[in-house]
């Protein structure tokens, strides 16, 4: 019993880091199995493909990444506040686990079709986020969904920067001035009158 302790994490771990590496397609189970230190019939045991592997930590980690930009949705009051605590999370997400990021950037047109519509998914809450300020004036009319996209082009093209080394240091270092770009991005969506 006690040999079994920690392998789903160890293989989870392992499995994020091929995936960044490699794509989904690209990692073999023969590796992450090696990777994470277990047999390939110990990873069976808890996932029955590579397929559901991906699919469980992207579903996870992406259920999770909405459930912490609701919480600053529903903490802090005013867009540029808001918008300013969600770039500095994604930028920590970034910083504290660069392979999660780049696996969920790589997978996501694969596997966002999975995750259903009813979840507080980061884009339904950037959405809310712009729906929000305009409803309350904060800024002019926009289109909900250019507004939401902008947030996240913001932070994820910097993030893609770094990846492939034309970005060093922390991303964290850069949030406040990619707030500001994004705030001001969003304000420059409104519509002339």
């Amino acid at each position: 019993m006690a040999r079994s302790i920690g392998v789903r994490e160890r293989v989870e771990r392992a499995a994020v880091e091929r995936f960044a590496a490699k794509g989904v397609d690209g990692a073999s189970i023969a590796e992450i199995a090696t990777a994470a230190g277990v047999s390939q019939g110990a990873l069976y045991r808890h996932y029955q493909s590579k397929v559901e592997l991906a699919a469980t930590l992207f579903t996870t980690a992406y259920r999770r990444t909405g459930a912490e930009l609701d919480a600053i949705l529903t903490t802090r009051t005013c867009f540029a506040d808001r918008v300013t605590g969600m770039v500095e999370h994604f930028c920590t997400l970034y910083d504290t686990d660069a392979a999660l990021f780049r696996f969920m950037l790589i997978a996501q047109h694969d596997l966002l079709p999975l995750i259903g519509g009813e979840e507080r998914v980061p884009v339904a809450v950037l959405e809310d986020t712009v729906a929000e300020a305009v409803a309350a004036c904060e800024i002019e009319p926009v289109d909900i969904a250019v507004g939401a996209a902008v947030i996240m082009g913001v932070v994820l093209q910097p993030a893609v920067f770094h990846l492939y080394g034309r970005l060093s240091g922390p991303l964290l270092s850069h949030a406040a001035a990619l707030a500001r770009a994004a705030i001001a991005a969003v304000k420059a969506l409104s519509r002339p009158t």
